[in-house]
């Protein structure tokens, strides 16, 4: 291209900025965001051939974009598509299993959204544990303890590794992600000509792709009824890295993420597809969507649901090219997912240095950028020139406007789009798209309440860290409609500090902030469109996870300096928040230095009000054990006791190294039945008595 448009010279003058930024993470898929909350089109493609150019067109512009900021290979490892492709020519808390389980007190996997339970590598029925140890499904009958025995062992083929699992009734369903490396597939596929799903064809082709990993999740559903030979059922592939499911009744909701990269000629045109039992369903053109952005993206976001129980209804699938997923969150009826983005559009970049970067810009900088205009260069050479200019004259701006610039930018800048999809007995429908300022911290940063989605962001300022130097960050409370327009918010919360912890409950919104003490907030959400902040209350340390005790009362699990922190706070005065109780832990060989996988894994996490009991991992990053607790707010947080998998327990003839690195015995998940508690590990599973913590009974697991 010969010039540059203003529209075109302001969009690389603020990309520039980022980029020297080093903000960059170079993602191979590009997500768009608009300067306002505005939306763009979602559609259909009209053919597969118009698909292939849309990725094509996509992996032009990432080539070109990666080739002035170093090179870097944007093919390097990519996954990519293939066994999903054919190439044709042409164109909360505890969770109980219903059913037929039997009438025991039980707990289940710790949930953020009652009613949809989430996966893991451990599930109960109150009778059996199914666990996930070293790429294998241990079926165990469990209780009553002194009759523990395992049952059965699923294996996978080689090349699969267990992610996770569900359990539903006489249902298991279990998650794997392949890991092989195809080097040649080749299909003749011929194709009758169908106005709606798919074009005219009237050859066969092969398609050789290059050397690749090509990640595939497969999804396969076993029958349990007889627990000593679990029938497989259904085996079904889905293309991509597995990154969540949920389960709401009968269907499972399975969502991968691919990266695309087409290296076929023009003539051959991708066409998505699932196998079920090694039979291949292509995805019709009319179930894969786009967002009409002035970049493309070549990121798939696939979403499948899945009938458990019923094995002759359809799967349904439907695939989004909407940016790269990084966090999902589920409610009863709608999944939302979030990125967070450097990419905006040009209209919206040009207004941004219209209003912040033109006036202030002397007139030889003026002249400077008008200049590389008219230069008979590529535009991402211009882009370099530009960049060039605008930090050699950033340097010389005196440090209260750059902050002064610098909040204006961010606030524009960085950005987490969100996209909702309904879901209602299976059927997955594209809603609606809106975007907030900051990026989120992990699914419980969201939440749906009485028509409303409530979004915790941090505004980090890393986009111009390099460029301009440090930059103060600010937190924010977004209340958005179901369309995801922003109907109220909270701002500029803890200047100069970042959220830890986030916890929705009901209309009230509870917040962690740290820097040197933790800020705990309580918001109230219950005006949509004037959310408050009605109390804080600062302590030592900070908060990774918050979970409710009961209605006016939070658990808060982080850290204190270096030991792991268990806090309880009282929020009965919702102005006056206190620290009701706290109680700081070490690992029991480090007088000084704890860790918990609870901190960063709410699964980790167990807690039963009735029982008072609270049960986390703590050690080592490498060995943990289950640290007993009784809570309660009449007596605060003691620990009645810990349960360690100790090697030289299980192995006498193998040498002692207890193990500072013995992984292997790390206790992962803890669940009680009645009143024993099991402690699991990849190696063993222990049973004890959950009044006196006596060990009633073990079972090795490898």
């Amino acid at each position: 291209m010969k010039g540059i448009t203003w529209q075109k010279i302001g969009a690389v003058t603020l990309v520039s900025i980022l980029i020297v930024a080093g903000l960059v993470y170079i993602s191979k898929n590009q997500t768009i965001v608009r300067g306002s909350t505005e939306p763009y089109d979602v559609k259909n493609f009209n053919s597969y051939k118009e698909l292939n150019t849309f990725l094509q067109k996509s992996l032009e512009n990432t080539a070109n974009y990666n080739q002035n900021i170093g090179g870097m290979q944007s093919l390097e490892g990519a996954e990519r598509l293939t066994t999903f492709y054919s190439a044709i020519a042409s164109e909360d808390s505890s969770s109980k299993t219903s059913g037929n389980a039997p009438s025991v007190d039980y707990s289940g996997t710790n949930i953020q959204v009652a009613g949809v339970d989430e996966p893991d590598i451990i599930k109960t029925d109150g009778t059996y544990l199914y666990v996930v140890s070293n790429n294998t499904i241990k079926i165990i009958y469990a209780y009553p303890a002194e009759n523990t025995a395992l049952l059965s062992t699923i294996t996978v083929n080689q090349t699969q590794s267990i992610q996770n699992i569900f359990i539903s009734d006489t249902r298991l369903i279990v998650f794997t992600q392949n890991t092989y490396y195809p080097i040649l597939y080749t299909t003749d596929v011929v194709y009758e000509t169908n106005a709606v799903t798919k074009d005219a064809v009237s050859e066969s082709s092969s398609y050789m792709p290059p050397w690749y990993n090509n990640p595939e999740t497969n999804v396969i559903i076993y029958d349990i009824t007889d627990k000593t030979t679990p029938t497989q059922i259904k085996d079904i592939v889905i293309g991509g890295t597995f990154s969540d499911a949920r389960l709401i009744g009968d269907y499972v909701y399975v969502i991968t993420v691919q990266y695309s990269y087409n290296n076929a000629d023009e003539n051959q045109s991708p066409v998505p597809r699932i196998l079920e039992n090694n039979q291949a369903i292509d995805v019709p053109l009319s179930d894969i969507y786009y967002v009409d952005t002035p970049e493309k993206s070549t990121t798939l976001t696939n979403i499948v649901s899945i009938n458990v129980h019923n094995d002759y209804e359809q799967i349904h699938a439907k695939i989004f090219l909407i940016g790269s997923t990084q966090t999902i969150y589920v409610s009863q009826n709608n999944i939302y997912i979030t990125a967070s983005t450097w990419y905006y559009d040009y209209t919206a970049l040009k207004d941004m240095v219209d209003r912040l970067l033109i006036p202030i810009l002397p007139a030889s900088v003026k002249s400077q950028l008008d200049l590389v205009q008219t230069l008979d260069i590529e535009d991402y050479q211009k882009q370099e020139v530009t960049q060039w200019i605008i930090q050699k004259y950033a340097q010389s701006i005196p440090n209260d406007q750059k902050q002064s610039i610098i909040k204006e930018v961010v606030k524009e800048t960085e950005r987490t789009i969100i996209h909702r999809i309904s879901i209602n007995e299976g059927s997955i429908t594209y809603e609606s798209q809106g975007n907030v300022f900051g990026y989120i911290n992990n699914q419980f940063s969201l939440s749906e309440n009485n028509g409303h989605l409530y979004v915790s962001t941090t505004v980090q300022g890393s986009s111009l860290w390099y460029f301009f130097g440090s930059v103060e960050t600010q937190n924010n409370v977004y209340v958005l409609d179901m369309d995801l327009y922003i109907v109220g918010s909270v701002e500029n919360i803890a200047p100069g500090e970042s959220i830890y912890a986030t916890r929705f409950i009901g209309d009230k919104c509870y917040l962690v902030t740290y820097r040197q003490t933790d800020p705990f907030f309580v918001i109230d959400l219950s005006t949509p469109t004037d959310p408050i902040i009605l109390g804080q209350v600062k302590i030592p340390g900070y908060s990774t996870y918050l979970h409710p005790y009961d209605d006016t009362h939070i658990i808060g699990i982080g850290k204190d300096g270096s030991q792991v922190k268990i806090s309880l706070f009282d929020v009965s005065d919702m102005t006056n928040p206190v620290e009701l109780a706290n109680c700081s832990i070490t690992d029991g060989e480090n007088s000084w230095w704890s860790d918990s996988s609870a901190l960063y894994e709410h699964k980790a996490f167990l807690f039963d009000l009735e029982k008072h009991l609270l049960v986390i991992p703590i050690g080592s990053y490498y060995k943990q054990s289950a640290y007993v607790f009784s809570i309660s707010v009449d007596n605060g947080i003691s620990l009645r006791g810990n349960i360690s998998h100790d090697l030289e327990t299980q192995h006498e003839d193998e040498p002692y190294y207890m193990s500072y690195y013995d992984s292997g015995n790390s206790i992962q998940r803890t669940l009680f039945i009645e009143n024993v508690l099991y402690t699991i590990s990849t190696n063993m599973i222990k049973m004890n008595n959950l009044e006196t913590l006596a060990e009633l009974n073990s079972i090795d697991l490898i």
